[in-house]
């Protein structure tokens, strides 16, 4: 093969290649080279360089589909609640990082490619070993294992990619391996089969590999990478921790939301595009890097995804699919994730880069992802501005690109919230389908029953309606109409009225939901996200229904009746006296007013009390735990703020203490 002056990071760094009495990068005697003078290698042949690239794709390859995707899944069909899902994972992290030390402490040179192809084989091995397991202690135990191989792969495949490549070609050599892996991935017929063949094809596709080393060249006499000193590993570990952890946590959240999984995953061509975007993104990066540019390339990554994120998020206007920038940013970082250890051609190195940002930043992405349901656009502002803080710290221009996003992303503060609720409220709305809520509760208030638009709120037009995806005007009414439940009921109250309805409405047919509230399920938080949302468009007619109302009651309940409803709807909150002490007054944030001590707080001076109180027992104190009992008759209405003033008057004079003697 021609021989080839290997410049690469060197240049960029304006740094000499050897001079006198500096021997990184010179050959030793008998080379016929003289210090000082430029170093020329020789490539190794065609076929080391071609399996290289396939040991690359059959590891990435690996990763993705099953250690990423179908081996998740597969816990998940075995076991759906959320504990075992994190057990699992936090084997298969610990596994990882163990794995990546084992393969550093175990590496040797001369038998590096031997221990390349065991461990292909090994991780083949322990994924069929999944399919064999049907409980989630096992697949604990088999977590751990797939983390252990993966990981000592990872890092052995790191330490002999150099020599295998060739110091000038290895860039193009990780390049074209991720760009295959990634490609290869997403075609409709891999992303698409089942977890079980998913493994089994994640299993046979490291198993071909495993003859790859073979042909594989084992010569390393190139320059040597000049960022190995500590600082310099460390400032690399970080940069692609900050950009593993945000690319887990969107790929986890995409994936498990059918809406956002449809925009971006959402049938065969968008996949086929999908593939081409990442092949030509990894090959393109990996030519970057063999010209020495990887801190153009990682602020390139960090631009993209950050970018696709904000999109997705609806932050920024979508002139290209979120996705493709999505593709092209996680296909220029993975290169570098590799080509980095790699042109070290330091086991040690490689261990630190794939154990800290590999394996760590994995866990927490997708942990961030389990708990909140969403990337927090704040966290991309962060990440983005640590990645600039290194880039900067390594003294590269890119570093100006990021920064600016950096704090773009984090001068709208507003508009970030409002795109975190704004997922909230999607998630919650695929809960309230998953749950079966429309199975008793209706979102359509029929415009022609005018007792429906007193009772549940406004009608909204039937366009609006059948525009929803899937519509939701539910098939029976077991429970109220819930189109415009978020300015009839609190988030505070549907809260309490989720976990324990029986406590909150006496009574009641509705079934507990507390099991949405466990520690670890977000599905509760964004159920109730969803509930406050509707009917947000109707809040001012809503007031104005409530101010142009007034009792037409033809006789009022009696007083004993009164005190029974009072018993059964009222004394939870208010206790039986109206003393503020009934079961639920603890649980609110606030606490109803002591009767005996307190003038009624919502009632104007001069107003017409009753006609007040009524209001507010029909329709309760909007934004208040305080909820109306908008199905009751003007009768009941009436009887009740007339028992309510009574207990007032009574609890007034019990408060009083007379005058001692």
């Amino acid at each position: 093969m021609p021989e080839r002056e290997h410049r690469g990071n060197f240049e960029e760094r304006g740094e000499p290649l050897a001079t006198t009495g500096d021997t990184a990068g010179v050959r030793p005697g008998g080379s016929g080279v003289m210090a000082g003078t430029p170093v020329r290698e020789s490539e190794p042949w065609i076929g080391s360089w071609v399996a290289a690239v396939i040991a690359v794709a059959a590891t990435y390859g690996y990763f993705l589909i099953f250690a990423e995707f179908a081996f998740l899944e597969w816990v998940r069909a075995v076991d759906a609640r959320p504990e075992p899902l994190r057990l699992v994972m936090a084997g298969l992290g610990a596994g990882g990082i163990g794995g990546a030390a084992l393969g550093a402490w175990r590496f040797r040179r001369e038998s590096g490619r031997s221990q390349l192809a065991w461990t292909l084989r090994l991780c083949g091995l322990a994924a069929l070993v999944t399919l064999a397991a049907d409980a989630w202690g096992a697949l604990v135990a088999v977590a751990v294992a797939v983390g252990l191989a993966l990981g000592a792969l990872t890092v052995i495949l790191a330490a002999v990619l150099r020599g295998a490549a060739g110091p000038a070609r290895l860039g193009t050599a990780v390049g074209a391996g991720t760009g295959l892996a990634y490609a290869g991935c997403n075609l409709p017929m891999v992303f698409q089969a089942s977890p079980r063949d998913q493994t089994v094809l994640a299993a046979l596709l490291v198993w071909g590999a495993s003859i790859a080393p073979r042909w594989m060249a084992s010569h390393d006499d190139g320059p040597a990478e000049p960022e190995t000193a500590a600082p310099a590993v460390a400032r690399w570990v970080v940069l692609l921790l900050a950009l593993v952890w945000m690319d887990s946590a969107a790929f986890y959240i995409v994936q498990h939301t059918p809406a956002l999984r449809a925009v971006t995953w959402g049938g065969a061509w968008a996949l086929y595009a999908n593939a081409g975007v990442h092949l030509l993104a990894a090959f393109g990066a990996g030519i970057a890097l063999d010209r020495g540019w990887r801190g153009r390339v990682a602020a390139a990554a960090t631009v993209l995804l950050a970018g696709a994120c904000l999109m997705l998020e609806g932050l920024l206007p979508s002139f290209v699919p979120a996705v493709w920038l999505y593709a092209a940013g996680v296909s220029f970082y993975s290169a570098v994730l590799v080509e980095y250890p790699a042109r070290s051609g330091r086991a040690g190195i490689a261990a630190a880069v794939f154990a800290v940002a590999g394996w760590m930043g994995s866990a927490l992405g997708i942990g961030m992802a389990q708990d909140l349901a969403h990337v927090p656009p704040g966290f991309v502002g962060v990440a983005t501005f640590v990645i600039a803080a290194m880039l900067i710290w390594r003294g590269k221009r890119a570093a100006v690109v990021v920064l600016a996003l950096a704090v773009a992303t984090g001068a709208d503060g507003g508009r970030l919230a409002a795109a975190e609720s704004d997922l909230q409220v999607v998630r919650g709305r695929e809960v309230y389908i998953a749950e079966g809520c429309l199975h008793c509760h209706s979102q359509y208030v029929r415009p022609e029953v005018a007792l429906d638009g007193e009772r549940w709120g406004p009608a909204a037009a039937l366009a609006d309606a059948l525009a929803a995806q899937p519509p939701l005007f539910g098939n029976r009414r077991q429970g109220p109409d819930l189109a415009n439940v978020g300015n009839r009921r609190s988030p505070e109250w549907n809260r309490l009225h989720l976990q324990c309805p029986r406590e909150v409405s006496p009574g009641t047919r509705m079934p507990s939901y507390s099991h949405l509230f466990a520690v670890g399920d977000d599905r509760g938080e964004a159920l109730v996200a969803y509930l406050a949302s509707l009917g947000a468009d109707t809040v001012a007619a809503r007031q104005a229904q409530i101010a142009a109302w007034r009792p037409r009651p033809d006789h009022v309940t009696e007083p004993a009746a009164a005190a029974r409803l009072f018993a059964r709807w009222c004394v939870p909150c208010h206790g039986d006296s109206g003393r503020a002490d009934g079961p639920l007054a603890g649980k609110l944030s606030v606490r109803p007013a002591d009767w005996a001590t307190a003038p009624f707080r919502h009632v104007p001076k001069g107003s017409d009390i009753e006609l007040v109180l009524s209001r507010i027992i029909k329709f309760g104190l909007p934004g208040l735990p305080m909820a109306g009992r908008e199905y009751l008759p003007d009768a009941d209405v009436v009887g009740l703020a007339r028992h309510v003033q009574a207990l007032q008057k009574t609890a007034g004079r019990a408060s009083v203490v007379p005058d001692q003697p």
